[in-house]
């Protein structure tokens, strides 16, 4: 267990997030992290034993990334409260989004991380909030997008920082829930 304050954590990761998104996660090394950081390497790699693992957590804990998906009671509503709390969100992110999304192109153990500790609870929550939706009866429970609902969800989250260069405006996100995944949901 870590003995650094709470203060101090969030320094040292919000600074090692930068540094990825300035440099790269490739580029980057513990030495770098250690300099900038005003942290020893001993101390990051007893800590963290990766690199991987201190981006991982990194983003784990700066982000609203463990956030509980909104729950109006409608899917309509959960929806519309979602693109609104995008709007709560460092837009400051694409740099990083991109250099991790590049990263784990080429590094198993971020992208296995990735995939497990952010990307899976992500999925869990979508697939929550859908479930709730299905109970309600507002969804068919055979509805064949289901099974590609994450897909749909986290589509313009990382597709509109490739494509355009930066995260997608709340506004985006309203028309894209209105024209995509409310049709594709059949929800009338």
């Amino acid at each position: 267990m870590s003995r650094m304050t709470t203060e101090r954590l969030e320094e040292l990761y919000v600074g090692t997030l930068a540094l990825v998104a300035e440099h790269g996660y490739d580029k980057l090394t513990m030495d770098q992290i250690a300099e900038a950081t005003k942290s020893s390497k001993a101390t990051l790699y007893r800590q963290w034993g990766s690199k991987a693992a201190l981006v991982v957590e990194a983003l784990q804990c700066t982000g609203e990334i463990n956030d509980d998906f909104p729950d109006t009671g409608t899917i309509h509503g959960d929806l519309q409260a979602l693109a609104e709390h995008s709007k709560s969100h460092d837009k400051g992110n694409s740099d990083l989004i991109t250099a991790i999304m590049h990263a784990m192109r080429t590094n198993e153990e971020l992208a296995t991380a990735v995939r497990t500790e952010i990307l899976g609870p992500a999925r869990g929550r979508i697939a929550g909030m859908l479930k709730k939706a299905v109970d309600r009866g507002e969804i068919a429970a055979d509805n064949p997008a289901l099974p590609f609902a994450d897909l749909l969800f986290m589509a313009p989250m990382l597709l509109h920082i490739v494509l355009e260069g930066t995260e997608p405006e709340p506004e985006y996100l309203h028309r894209y829930f209105e024209g995509v995944v409310i049709p594709a949901l059949g929800i009338h």
